[in-house]
């Protein structure tokens, strides 16, 4: 885990913008062309690097495009699980359908257009509506032998040293089990823990395969703070403390044998571009952090409907050795944040965990979140905004 005592250090969550050339790469990987796709994405990568370092970024990702979550990523994982359409009065990921129409029903005139365009609009204006793929648990998962997604890491890893890059500045995330849960529904266990320690089995080799090959593991699980939109009714505060544990007891069995040196994990309010009116306040987790056997954690904080968390701070403290990557740039809006802001946002949460214990983040990833050259953007006015706080912190 890169840490500075000399200035505020810099990443982001993963996901970047695609490549123009993104359709094509899709397409090859659709046709079962691997090596096209193999050598499309890796061409992407150090296309991806390249901006990355230009900007000034110092933790950097491979941008994500590539990953896609489809019946043969499950089949690369394990058994046991189906990708299939919609049925009639089924919610694909992030509809959430009973959320609008029972506690958000001011918003409903608004979702009515959301399901149609999406969040942010593809190239050409084209809509980006919510998936419309079933993903469900159907039998037990048994996991396979791990080769596909060591082929995927490698492949990464081979990229970046390629490009004349450390393998050691670059984070590699995969999805938590909890934050699988939002998308991949149970029709086999019926038991809360059973489900969860089934996506944690098939996450293992995932994990191991990322820290195997270099990389700080990112592990991304907005469902610390997101999973009440997915209950009906909602759970309430004692309830929903019990059931984030129960995944985070699923995770850290996950992550055994890791170093918690080489974990860092994100979570936020999910990057649905909604009001957030119902968001779960983080002071029902805040205290749970310290349970994760990691030794980072990346949350967003510059959304305003959580723009004054840090107050969290001035009562709770992170453990010795840990460190905390505020969301100080919002991937929810189109407005690109001043470097002025910026550094204000990072030397507030400096001054209450310590100025070595802080790197500065984005809220959530920009890719398919903002437009393009507005995601670029902001993480120009990210590294800005670091070198003000660095100067106003160490003088």
């Amino acid at each position: 885990m890169k840490r500075s005592t000399e200035r505020i250090l810099t990443t982001h969550p993963g996901r970047l913008p695609n490549p123009d050339n993104y359709a094509e790469i899709m397409q090859a990987r659709r046709a079962g062309e691997q090596q096209r796709f193999d050598a499309l994405t890796t061409a992407a990568i150090q296309d991806m690097i390249r901006r990355q370092r230009a900007i000034g970024i110092d933790i950097l990702s491979d941008g994500e495009f590539w990953k896609v979550r489809d019946q043969r990523w499950y089949d690369d994982r394990c058994t046991g699980v189906v990708v299939r359409p919609l049925k009639a009065g089924e919610a694909g990921f992030n509809q959430l359908r009973f959320r609008r129409e029972g506690r958000m029903p001011e918003f409903r005139a608004f979702y009515e257009i959301y399901d149609q365009v999406g969040n942010t609009p593809m190239p050409g204006g084209r809509p980006n509506p919510p998936a419309d793929m079933y993903q469900v648990i159907t039998g037990p998962i048994q996991v396979t032998s791990g080769d596909a997604v060591r082929r995927e890491v490698q492949r990464t890893r081979d990229a970046i040293v390629a490009a004349g890059e450390r393998v050691e500045d670059f984070v590699f995330p995969v999805l938590g089990p909890g934050w699988l849960g939002h998308a991949l529904h149970d029709e086999y266990y019926g038991d809360r823990d059973k489900y969860n320690y089934a996506m944690a089995e098939l996450f293992k080799s995932d994990y191991h395969a990322v820290v195997d090959a270099g990389f700080t593991l990112q592990i991304d699980d907005p469902s610390l703070c997101t999973r009440n939109t997915v209950y009906d009714p909602p759970l309430d505060r004692a309830e929903y403390r019990k059931d984030a544990e129960a995944r985070i007891e699923a995770t850290n069995w996950a992550l055994e044998g890791i170093p918690e040196d080489r974990i860092l994990y994100h979570t936020c309010w999910g990057s649905f571009h909604t009001p957030h009116t119902t968001d779960m306040p983080f002071e029902w987790v805040v205290d749970l952090l310290p349970k994760l056997n990691v030794g980072a954690y990346s949350v967003e904080a510059a959304d305003v409907r959580h723009e004054l968390d840090w107050q969290l701070f001035e009562n709770f403290k992170l453990p010795d050795g840990k460190s905390y990557y505020p969301g100080v740039i919002a991937h929810k809006t189109t407005t690109v944040e001043p470097p002025e802001l910026v550094a204000y946002r990072l030397v507030r949460y400096a001054n209450l965990l310590g100025k070595e214990n802080i790197v500065g983040s984005v809220d959530c990833g920009v890719g398919g979140r903002c437009y393009p050259e507005i995601g670029w953007a902001k993480l120009k006015s990210l590294v800005e905004g670091a070198r003000l706080a660095t100067k106003q912190l160490w003088g």
